[in-house]
């Protein structure tokens, strides 16, 4: 035995000695099913409980409950909010981009702006959301205004290719005039918008076209040292009268209603022949 061993009996194995006191807040406090817990035994106090306690409620009231068919209005509402959807349309702070990376300032319908942001609040977006959905819009309005781009580009090259194949190289340019000239006389604001955004400008049936009627008339600022107007037709004939009454620009426009200028009884007469034209056909 060692000097250290402190000895109370003689009997080691019969000594009779009491049982050490649980003073655990579990034994305190809980109730006996619950003492011998494995997830309570890891708190230390009472203290460290209620802490966990409060924090796991202030998670649990924090979580989203995902909506369902059946949801009311309200509680979409209250859903699309704790996502972070503004509270009315009017408060979705957007950043509209001014270029989308081009040269050209991009234009947006206010219109269609404030319906999307009806929609967007509708179905409840986010203001990220939202922003990346115009985003996603002007991206692909600009890529759409390239590639509209390169098809002109093409077709202009394409029609080129063509009508110098068909008039030759050394009368394209004088030809291509001609038609211009026919187009910018005839042609109003409205006719030229529409060919020159529906890519028509470069269409060869119609440029062709135009270079028939330039050719149909005498007017040297038409037609050069092309057909006389005998040659014009009935319906070019009409064509002809109404420019030379309207059209200011007309190389008879201003004689026609001078009689003291110069070319006054020279624009009569051509008037008169296409008259007699227009009769002649009507015959």
């Amino acid at each position: 035995m060692t000097e250290d061993a402190t000895v109370n009996s003689d009997n080691l194995i019969t000594e009779e000695t009491e049982a050490p006191e649980d003073n655990s807040w579990q034994s305190r406090y809980l109730p006996d099913d619950l003492k011998e817990n494995a997830t309570l035994q890891k708190f230390k106090d009472v203290g460290g409980l209620s802490t966990s306690y409060l924090a796991m409620q202030e998670m649990l009231g924090s979580r989203v409950k995902m909506p369902s068919e059946e949801s009311t209005e309200d509680e979409l509402t209250e859903f699309y909010s704790k996502l972070g959807r503004p509270e009315s349309p009017d408060k979705y702070e957007i950043n509209i981009p001014t270029d989308g990376g081009t040269s050209e300032q991009v234009v947006y319908d206010q219109t269609l702006y404030d319906g999307f942001l009806q929609e967007a609040h509708k179905h409840g977006l986010t203001n990220k959301q939202a922003q990346a959905a115009i985003d996603f819009y002007n991206h692909m309005g600009v890529d759409q205004k390239i590639n509209s781009d390169a098809a002109l580009s093409q077709a202009r090259v394409n029609a080129e290719t063509a009508l110098k194949k068909e008039w030759g190289p050394a009368q394209y340019d004088k030809n291509l005039a001609l038609s211009r000239r026919a187009f910018n006389r005839f042609a109003d604001e409205d006719l030229k918008k529409f060919v020159n955004d529906n890519g028509i400008a470069n269409n060869v049936a119609m440029i062709k076209f135009l270079h028939k009627i330039g050719t149909a008339f005498s007017d040297p600022n038409m037609a050069g040292d092309g057909k006389d107007a005998g040659s014009v037709d009935t319906d070019s004939a009409r064509i002809e009268i109404d420019a030379m009454m309207k059209d200011k620009t007309h190389k008879y426009h201003a004689s026609l209603f001078d009689p003291k200028d110069a070319k006054h009884d020279e624009a009569i007469a051509y008037r008169d022949h296409l008259y007699d034209v227009v009769y002649r056909g009507e015959e």
